[in-house]
């Protein structure tokens, strides 16, 4: 089920857990509300003792008034770090429970997701989310909720004094309310266009940055710079619009405020001309509506910055309201053997273009078995669907005879070793980069797996020149490292994580003949007494599998051992004879949109 979460739902949810600081802040809030009557009022009442009383015994008569009076002076700097005390427990607690919370969700989300969004934009929400939400929250408290008690409050305090100064403090409140909303519902339209630009922007300057190789090889600079400018523009566009509608709002408020202001300084000096109020109520009036109007002032500036990250959060909400197209399964999947079995599998990406049709095969457990085909004949796909990249449409695939849409996503994960053919590594640590494989990899006897494992892949040989050796960091995806050291690193994460099922992408396509005949020698352990799919394009490490399926247009046309597929003279023959240099050539006449790591399929016709 998707969620359905608002800027105001959302705050409300991650705010709940927090109600002993949240009931702080109210305590504060409504001391402020009152003391902006009640300061008033007592001034009134001292005025009105100074004004009645005998010159010659002044002191004794007003210093309990005078003495309350500087009371309450004092009291709200005392009652002002209640709120800072708060506010340095909540802040953090709530963002981190922001951020953890988020970042759980997204991670939750299917293969299809991240590669239909950039990374920098998705981070980027989470980010809005982090330091837009702690913002709405005190504006609402402090801004509205504030405000708000005030204004009750005045009310009823200017009521003891004339009930047509009370009304027309409701009445002015009315219309500021009215104005308020009305502009609320326009600019925030305004604000979540202006959120949705600025995401935009920032995915693009991602996007360019990551690939910033690719930009200086092509020399496209200039392009990029163009096109980044080219949403600017619509940006500054859009914020332009929002800004001149915001100077009209606030033009048209401020006009309000000095209407309601002269007609109140008004009144009050004919009704002292009267005589129907003293001094002190002439102060006391005076005062509160010159609080409650700064205060009111001070509301719609927050206005515009409460706007602006009420859209910012409902903008970033997206990536929390989009639903999970994976949904985790609650059974532990426990793998002994290592059995896979496609039970009449329906797959497709898209709508009448099956990939696989009621297909069904099984891999015994510790079979090593090649999968070949042109690209986009259904390896990359039977592979995926193992993974659970994506669900199928029917059918079942069990592992160990056990159904993985049941199975939760982690235990199956875990089941499963995988060395892909362009290993993306963490901007960490070389020897955090390997411990990835097994997260216990902490202790003593464990660091010495991790470098043991780095030594079966032969990665240790290039660590040790390094200048910090293990502790080196490899830079964003590993991009200081080669493409033969990044699969080496790879293959020595398989080693330590050692789970029961592998699954290689032509796991040594990036090695020299000199390593990558040393990594054969250490995959031929590492595949030991497990169960191993490998995906390759060159044929000649397929020799001493004991099983290799040949797909064509998602079906297993032929299906045996090396040597057995050669005697067939069949489609494998063919792709054997026409290898060059080992790597097996194939002809391309359309392209689709599957992906295995990220990277686009060929389909053939």
């Amino acid at each position: 089920m998707a969620n359905n979460y608002s800027a105001i739902s959302f705050l409300i949810k991650v705010a709940k857990p927090f109600r002993l600081y949240l009931g702080l802040h109210f305590f504060v809030i409504l001391f402020n509300a009152i003391d902006i009557s009640l300061w008033p009022y007592v001034s009134k009442l001292l005025i009105d003792k100074l004004a009645a009383s005998n010159p010659n015994n002044v002191i004794a008569e007003v210093w309990p008034t005078a003495l309350a009076l500087i009371i309450l002076t004092i009291i709200p700097g005392l009652i002002w770090r209640i709120c800072d005390y708060s506010w340095a427990k909540l802040t953090p607690a709530l963002k981190k429970k922001i951020t953890q919370e988020t970042t759980d969700y997204v991670m939750q989300h299917s293969h299809s997701f991240f590669q239909n969004n950039f990374s920098g934009a998705l981070a980027s929400k989470i980010r809005d989310l982090f330091n837009s939400t702690p913002k709405i929250l005190e504006i609402a408290l402090y801004g509205f909720l504030g405000a708000g008690l005030s204004l009750i409050i005045a009310f009823f305090t200017l009521l003891t004094v004339h009930k047509l100064f009370a009304i027309g403090l409701l009445l002015w409140a009315m219309i500021f309310t009215l104005m308020a909303v009305r502009s609320a519902k326009l600019t925030n339209r305004m604000s979540v266009n202006v959120a949705a630009q600025q995401t935009k922007i920032m995915g693009n300057i991602v996007d360019a940055l990551s690939n910033i190789s690719n930009v200086k090889l092509f020399a496209n600079a200039g392009f990029e710079s163009k096109r980044i400018a080219t949403f600017q523009n619509k940006y500054t566009k859009l914020f332009e619009r929002r800004g001149i509608f915001l100077v009209k709002f606030y033009t048209l408020h401020g006009l309000t405020f000095s209407i309601y202001f002269i007609c109140c300084i008004s009144f009050l000096i004919w009704l002292y001309s009267q005589g129907l109020v003293t001094l002190g109520d002439f102060l006391m009036i005076f005062t509160i509506n010159n609080f409650i109007i700064n205060r009111m002032w001070e509301l719609a500036n927050q206005m515009r910055t409460f706007l602006e990250e009420v859209g910012t959060v409902n903008q970033a909400l997206q990536i929390m309201n989009e639903p999970l197209k994976i949904k985790d399964g609650t059974h532990e999947l426990k793998v002994t053997k290592g059995e896979i079995i496609f039970d009449n599998v329906k797959f497709s990406y898209h709508e009448n273009q099956p990939i696989f049709n009621e297909k069904s095969v099984t891999i015994k457990p510790g079979q090593k078995v090649g999968l070949v085909g042109h690209s986009g004949g259904g390896k990359s796909t039977f592979v995926n669907l193992i993974l659970r990249f994506f669900d199928i449409d029917s059918g079942r695939i069990l592992v160990d005879g056990q159904d993985i849409s049941k199975a939760t996503l982690d235990s199956l994960h875990r089941a499963i070793g995988i060395i892909p053919q362009d290993p993306s590594l963490f901007h960490r640590s070389l020897f955090e980069n390997i411990a990835y494989g097994r997260m216990d990899a902490s202790s003593s006897t464990s660091k010495h797996e991790a470098m043991e494992a780095a030594r079966k892949a032969h990665a240790d040989q290039f660590i040790e020149k390094l200048p910090n050796g293990y502790h080196a960091l490899v830079g964003e995806r590993g991009i200081k490292l080669s493409g033969g050291q990044r699969q080496r690193i790879s293959i020595a994460r398989a080693f330590l994580k050692n789970a029961p099922i592998l699954i290689l992408d032509e796991a040594t396509s990036q090695l020299d003949s000199v390593t990558e005949n040393l990594i054969q020698e250490s995959l031929k352990n590492l595949m030991r007494g497990k169960t191993v799919l490998v995906v390759a394009h060159r044929l000649s490490t397929l020799e001493l599998m004991d099983r290799i399926l040949v797909f064509k247009q998602g079906k297993i046309i032929e299906d045996g051992t090396h040597a057995e597929l050669l005697a067939m003279n069949g489609t494998y023959k063919q792709l054997w004879s026409a290898q060059v240099g080992g790597m097996l050539t194939y002809q391309v006449e359309k392209v689709s949109a599957v992906q295995l790591w990220g990277r686009p399929e060929i389909t053939e016709a």
